[in-house]
């Protein structure tokens, strides 16, 4: 049935912008959200802590003015601050909070300002070449104000999100009339927003903030003004409208009374959605490896025995789930089985299940046996050298997910409503990433290749074992954020929690004012006769002091980090320090120092040149090709 008004408060004045000199107005909001609204892009199924947010920037148009009264539902607590900017001028010379003082800011500018009325309201239809120019115009306004509203971050690297147009809900043409088409409004917008967001992909540190996709999953004819105001006043319903019209002949009914508003709604959500890219941006409660059962969980029934030729095998939500572990897998995500099941009957059977759509090497582990599905949930772990706090399991049987649960009580559990899976698996901010690199897309292989060694490895010594890995490390200088391999040194450091030698999370303009006072990330890649493992690790230096020291699990056992230690305090010269900081989890590397020559004193970590150990000797080479500029 149609959603039926609901009496909720109108939300602050967001049709016209308040005096410049006014500060927005404050509202006490009394929301009450529909079940699973507000949080419907964005589950908190696998959310575990919060990430702490104490004061935010606003920085945009009219509508921009209502968000600091929202913010407060998707961070209880934190301070908010707008700054109006309406037009492509410049920012006040000081936010009104010093720029360190704020986690991140949202910018969110006028439609008008980059498509004024005059700029299209006089072309003919037929003016193609007119309508052509007047994108050009608008284009070039846009930039002008979108780099305007980024003045801030020219003092401090600052986490940015902005906020894309939401588009009008028809061709004000007419329906018929072409869709793709500068001439239409809709597409006009929307080669906008592209511009706006092929201008940000290239800023580090700056995401696109999609409110016209959030105002898609409301239902546009909820939330958009432009069945009232003009298509470029790009705001929100409202009754405001009503107070000047009260002295006509008949005043007419408010807007509300003819069609259901869910602007409230749609605020919040907005908020929810920048709380979700935040956690991502800070990679909150990360999930490396989804591990799934099979029987009723990848497909309906038990295979081995009502056989695969069913028609709804598959179809309708199992295989959407597959699709969903597809895409886990291209983010870096690992995936895993955990089945009581005959493998080889399995086995025999999956070709005819799923094909060359999901295959079983597209899993990291696989572990189809008759045993307590904890004990091979923590094999898999062991493998894999992840936490229980970093997997999600997936199993339709609710006695296993009990025992599973009783066994791991940090691990994430899901498993009542099949309906609900996919959502969670891919919408949800902890199985996100900010970016893809080389490293996330190759995880599994880089996985099986490290299980294909550690298989091998119990075959021989540990001596001759290494002996024939032909290691080799490849080490890089990174200076700034804008080096192409800085987005994996920063994934690394701030996923790392057992081989982390002070478990310290990084926000990228610490990182830049790090770079600026000549701190180096000292990234390094490893290749053996298995694989290329791509960029592991990470040693941050500050002078003669190794900061902080994150490698992958990968490799670990294989000597690396000794090799890399060596170098670093060799490009320091002389006596160097390093910091260890014991954390809940990087039990891995306390004793990392003491095996590389350091002396603990005064509860520093200190080694001469000449006593730091030596690259051992199965590692073949260690090339640094910026030497010379370090």
């Amino acid at each position: 049935a149609p959603e039926q008004p609901r009496p909720a408060p109108p939300p602050p004045d967001v049709a016209a912008p308040p005096p410049a000199a006014a500060p927005p107005p404050v509202v006490e909001v009394q929301y009450r959200p529909l079940p699973n609204d507000d949080r419907y892009r964005s589950p908190e199924h696998l959310t575990v802590s919060e990430v702490p947010v104490s004061r935010i920037l606003v920085i945009g148009s009219c509508f921009s003015g209502a968000l600091p009264v929202y913010l407060g539902h998707a961070f209880p607590g934190a301070q908010s601050d707008h700054v109006l900017y309406n037009h492509a001028g410049t920012l006040p010379a000081t936010p009104p909070q010093p720029i360190e003082a704020y986690d991140f800011q949202v910018i969110a500018l006028g439609l008008r300002t980059a498509m004024p009325e005059q700029l299209y309201y006089r072309l003919a239809y037929n003016d193609v070449a007119g309508y052509e120019a007047a994108f050009a115009t608008a284009r070039e306004r846009l930039l002008q104000m979108l780099h305007g509203a980024l003045e801030y971050r020219t003092q401090r690297q600052i986490v940015t999100f902005v906020s894309n147009y939401a588009l009008p809900q028809q061709n004000a043409m007419g329906r018929l009339l072409p869709r793709y088409d500068l001439r239409n409004p809709v597409y006009f917008i929307e080669q906008l927003n592209r511009v706006m967001a092929e201008e940000i992909e290239a800023m580090p540190g700056v995401y696109l903030l999609d409110a016209d996709q959030v105002s898609a999953n409301f239902g546009r004819k909820y939330i958009k003004d432009d069945v009232v105001s003009m298509t470029t006043h790009n705001s929100v319903l409202t009754d405001f409208e009503i107070e000047f019209d009260r002295n006509r002949l008949e005043v007419p009914d408010v807007i509300s009374s003819h069609q259901a508003f869910r602007t409230v709604e749609y605020a919040v959500a907005i908020c929810r959605e920048i709380r979700a890219m935040y956690r991502t941006v800070r990679q909150a409660d990360q999930v490396k490896v989804v591990i799934v059962d099979l029987d009723d969980t990848m497909w309906r029934g038990v295979v081995a025995e009502e056989g695969v030729g069913r028609p709804m095998l598959t179809e309708g939500w199992p295989v959407a789930v597959a699709e969903a572990l597809t895409f886990l897998k291209r983010r870096g995500v690992l995936l895993a089985i955990v089945s009581k099941n005959d493998e080889a009957r399995i086995r025999e059977l999956w070709p005819s299940i799923y094909g060359s759509r999901l295959e079983l090497s597209d899993f990291a582990s696989v572990k189809i046996n008759w045993e307590p599905k904890a004990d091979n949930i923590e094999r898999i772990l062991a493998e894999l050298n992840l936490l229980p706090r970093s997997a999600v399991f997936i199993d339709d049987n609710p006695v296993e997910r009990a025992s599973v649960a009783a066994a791991y009580p940090d691990l994430r559990i899901l498993g009542t409503s099949p309906y609900l899976w996919r959502r969670i698996l891919l919408w949800s901010p902890e199985t996100q990433v900010a970016y893809v690199t080389e490293e996330s897309a190759r995880r599994t292989e880089m996985i099986q290749a490290q299980v294909a060694r550690e298989t091998e490895r119990t075959r021989m010594s540990r001596e001759e074992f290494l002996g024939t890995l032909d290691v080799r490390i490849r080490m890089f200088a990174v200076r700034e954020i804008g080096d192409s391999r800085f987005a994996r040194a920063f994934e690394l450091i701030n996923k790392s929690n057992q081989f982390n030698t002070t478990g310290k999370r990084w926000t990228q303009d610490e990182c830049q004012a790090a770079f600026n006072g000549g701190t180096v990330f000292w990234a390094f890649e490893v290749d053996d006769r298995f694989t290329q493992y791509g960029v592991v690790g990470v040693a941050i230096a500050d002078g003669g002091v190794i900061e902080q020291f994150v490698m992958s699990c990968r490799v670990v056992g294989l000597g690396v980090e000794v090799a890399v230690i060596g170098a670093v305090v060799g490009q320091a010269g002389g006596e160097a320090a390093a910091r260890l900081v014991e954390t809940d989890a990087n039990f891995l590397c306390r004793d990392l120092f003491a095996r590389c020559g350091f002396v603990e004193e005064d509860g520093a970590w200190r080694v001469s040149a000449g006593n730091v150990t030596p690259r051992p000797a199965h590692i073949l080479a260690l090339e640094m090709p910026e030497m010379a500029g370090a």
